[in-house]
C-alpha cells in the first residue's frame, strides 16, 4: 500500500528528528569521554547532557559501547574526508614543505577540537575487544593515508621506510597533541609552532636524497 504525500512528508521530518538526535547523542558522548574518560562515562551522562530521555536513548544505542562504536565510526569518516579533500589532494601536496606542515597540522588540530572525544577513546586502556578491533580498523584507514602524505616528502624512501616514518611522526604528533588541547591559547600556539618544527627537521633531509 502506497503512502500518501502527507504521510512521506510527516516520515521524512520524523528521520530527520533522528538524525539530529543521534547527531546530539554522538557530539555529548565525545564531550563526556574527554571530561570522565570512556570508564568513568555512563548513558545517563550522555542522555541528560543530551537532554534526551533515556528510553529515547536507547531506542537508537542499546549501551555505551554501541554509542562509542558509532562515534568512532563517524569520527573516521570525518577524519577521511579531510585527508581525501583537503589534505592529499595535488593543490596542498604541491606545497614546499614547510608550508604544507602548517596546512597540515593546522588542520588536524582542528579536527580534534572539532571532534573531542576521539583522541580520548584512543587513549583508553579498557575497551572492549570488540571496541579495540573496530578502532583498529577504521584506524588502518587513516594510516593509509599518512603513508600517502610520507611517500609525497619522501619520494626516495622505500616502502619499509615509509612506514617506519609514518610511524614515528604519527607517535611525536600523538604525544603532543594532548599538551596542546589542553594549553591555553598562548602555550596552544608555542606548542603547535614545536610540532611542526620537529616535524620540519625530520623530514626535510629526506627531500634532498
Amino acid at each position: 500500500m502506497m503512502m500518501s504525500v502527507n504521510q512521506e512528508r510527516r516520515l521524512a521530518r520524523r528521520q530527520k528528528r533522528g538524525q539530529r538526535r543521534v547527531e546530539d547523542i554522538l557530539r555529548t558522548a565525545g564531550e563526556i569521554f574527554v571530561e570522565q574518560g570512556y570508564d568513568h562515562a555512563t548513558t545517563q551522562m550522555i542522555a541528560q547532557r543530551a537532554d534526551v530521555s533515556a528510553g529515547s536513548l536507547y531506542q537508537f544505542f542499546p549501551n555505551k559501547e554501541a554509542i562509542a562504536m558509532a562515534f568512532v565510526e563517524q569520527s573516521v569518516q570525518r577524519l577521511q574526508c579531510l585527508y581525501d579533500e583537503h589534505i592529499l589532494v595535488p593543490k596542498a601536496l604541491e606545497l614546499p614543505l614547510p608550508r604544507f606542515i602548517d596546512h597540515y597540522i593546522d588542520a588536524l588540530i582542528a579536527f580534534n577540537q572539532n571532534n573531542p572525544g576521539y583522541f580520548s577513546l584512543m587513549q583508553s586502556a579498557t575497551l572492549s575487544p570488540q571496541l579495540i578491533s573496530a578502532m583498529q580498523g577504521q584506524r588502518q584507514e587513516i594510516s593509509v593515508r599518512i603513508m600517502r602524505v610520507v611517500q609525497a616528502f619522501a619520494p626516495g624512501s622505500t616502502p619499509e621506510q615509509c612506514e617506519v616514518l609514518a610511524v614515528v611522526s604519527y607517535r611525536v604528533f600523538l604525544a603532543l597533541l594532548p599538551v596542546i588541547l589542553q594549553a591555553d591559547e598562548q602555550r596552544k600556539q608555542i606548542f603547535i609552532k614545536e610540532l611542526k618544527t620537529i616535524l620540519f627537521r625530520y623530514f626535510a633531509p629526506l627531500q634532498e636524497r
